[in-house]
């Protein structure tokens, strides 16, 4: 799913933006495709396995680990440590 971004309208109050239950659902669905896209365990290599998609992310205590691309058999995960940010 691509972004979903809130019809603002041209001026406040003006009436032809989203409605609030509109406005909200565009952020729960949002948001759920965010939390679908954090793993609740990292990887056990830099390959990865099936399954895995380009903007998966994991993190444990130590590194964060970022997807790069679809599961191929080749690396497609990247490492970060922490102590970098």
């Amino acid at each position: 799913m691509a972004q979903q971004s809130i019809n603002l309208g041209t001026v406040a109050n003006d009436g032809t933006g989203d409605s609030l239950r509109v406005a909200f659902d565009k952020c729960n669905d949002n948001f759920t495709e965010l939390y679908n896209r954090v793993r609740s365990a990292v990887p056990s290599t830099m390959v990865g396995s099936a399954g895995d998609k380009k903007g998966d992310i994991a993190v444990d205590s130590s590194y964060v680990y970022v997807c790069y691309a679809d599961y191929s058999g080749s690396n497609i995960w990247k490492r970060i440590s922490l102590g970098t940010f």
